[in-house]
């Protein structure tokens, strides 16, 4: 008997904790259908409602199209910046004796009527004097005219134009 009393005394325990279960069990599992029931309907206590569509249709904001950058054509016949300009054709072929000679570029220069060109410039080709000579004037407002060691590509590049450009 008393083997008998001890289970029921402890289920007796047990029955006493199960009211207590029951409600933290209903309290987890309405907890954790809020959530649920608010994703699904696209609502939640911490979110702004939903915006219903209205009646009338709102005209469309006209959108402002970007300007397209219109290509800037590079002058063809060009002179890189750095391009030797001589003034003379024998200032052009003394330089290139002094660099054949192994004399650097600024000393080459010091004697010479000769200079670097600071930036891109357009250039008119008047006559060649073999492949490494060729004389050319400028196409800006100064129309320099000179001669230049630079080799001088036929075919354009593809940012450049090559309409009415001589060669």
């Amino acid at each position: 008997m008393n083997r008998m009393t001890g289970r029921k005394q402890k289920s007796e325990a047990a029955g006493a904790h199960l009211p207590w279960w029951g409600i933290v069990l209903a309290l987890l599992l309405v907890v954790g259908t809020v959530p649920v029931a608010e994703a699904q309907y696209g609502t939640s206590r911490f979110s702004r409602p939903l915006e219903q569509p209205s009646a009338t249709p709102q005209p469309a904001e006209p959108t402002v199209k970007p300007k397209e950058l219109e290509a800037v054509r590079e002058p063809w016949p060009r002179l890189e910046a750095g391009a030797l300009l001589c003034k003379s054709r024998d200032d052009l072929v003394k330089y290139q004796t002094k660099i054949a000679d192994g004399a650097n570029t600024a000393t080459a220069e010091q004697s010479l009527d000769c200079h670097k060109l600071r930036k891109q410039t357009g250039i008119q080709i008047l006559d060649h004097d073999g492949p490494s000579r060729t004389q050319v004037v400028t196409t800006e407002k100064s129309k320099e005219t000179g001669w230049t060691n630079t080799y001088l590509p036929a075919t354009p590049p593809q940012s450049a134009k090559s309409t009415g450009a001589e060669k």
